[in-house]
């Protein structure tokens, strides 16, 4: 017959055993997860940039000795790169196999502003003249107040990249009545690289984007001025010569 004690080193030998199991399990988790934590990123994965470069968003954010990819914050990293004038918005987070996803909408220079020599961003702020800033983009030449050259800004950066880089210059020229009272404070002319000028509203710049189609549909080969800064599709072309009228473009 069994004894008593024998059931009894039996149930204390199986506890070991199990404890044991347990304890090796615990050891395995642990280990495995400091080897993880221990893990650098192996890559960057980044979308949405032009001005600065990967290794430029990398530098900011202080990445570019690969550091362990579990002990990042992707809040905190956004936090810190959109603190860049150029980073309008940006979304980090973490990918597969240790990649870290990085998203940036970039606060692109838009102009130079002459007299302050300054470049202003799509956002409206002013920073200081980069050269590479100065790649592509026209000058404002004329003293403009604050809102409505933010407001250019914002508009500008809507603008299709092949007519952005058609323009050339930049003048601010409001236009007024009789009595010299303000008619339309958000009037500009523009300078285009195919000698043409162009007048337009800040507010419905947009519109811009149908210059070279009203250029071509109603064959306009000689240079003048085209007015945009009426209603939508209400325009007109007036030679350097001549004047030419009516909504739909013609020469004589």
């Amino acid at each position: 017959m069994k004894t008593r004690e024998n059931i009894k080193k039996k149930k204390k030998r199986f506890n070991i055993a199990r404890t044991l199991v347990f304890v090796l399990i615990i050891y395995i988790i642990v280990c495995l997860c400091i080897s993880i934590y221990k893990q650098p990123i192996r890559h960057f994965d980044i979308k949405g940039n032009k001005i600065l470069t990967d290794i430029d968003i990398i530098r900011e954010l202080g990445l570019d000795s690969y550091p362990s990819f579990a002990s990042i914050s992707p809040k905190g990293l956004t936090l810190e790169l959109e603190k860049n004038p150029y980073v309008r918005k940006a979304t980090i987070s973490y990918g597969w196999n240790f990649v870290l996803l990085i998203e940036v909408e970039e606060n692109r220079p838009m102009f130079l502003v002459k007299l302050e020599d300054k470049v202003a961003l799509s956002d409206g702020s002013l920073i200081d003249v980069r050269d590479s800033d100065l790649i592509g983009i026209p000058t404002l030449l004329n003293t403009t107040p604050d809102e409505i050259m933010k407001t250019l800004a914002n508009s500008l950066s809507t603008l299709d990249e092949g007519i952005l880089y058609m323009i050339n210059d930049i003048e601010y020229k409001p236009s007024y009545n009789k009595e010299n009272q303000i008619i339309d404070e958000y009037r500009f002319l523009l300078s285009m690289n195919d000698k043409n000028m162009v007048y337009i509203n800040a507010k419905r710049l947009k519109s811009l984007n149908k210059y070279l189609d009203i250029i071509a549909t109603n064959k306009i080969t000689s240079n003048g001025t085209l007015y945009l800064d009426g209603t939508e599709d209400n325009y007109f072309f007036k030679k350097y010569e001549e004047v030419v009228t009516t909504k739909e473009v013609k020469e004589e």
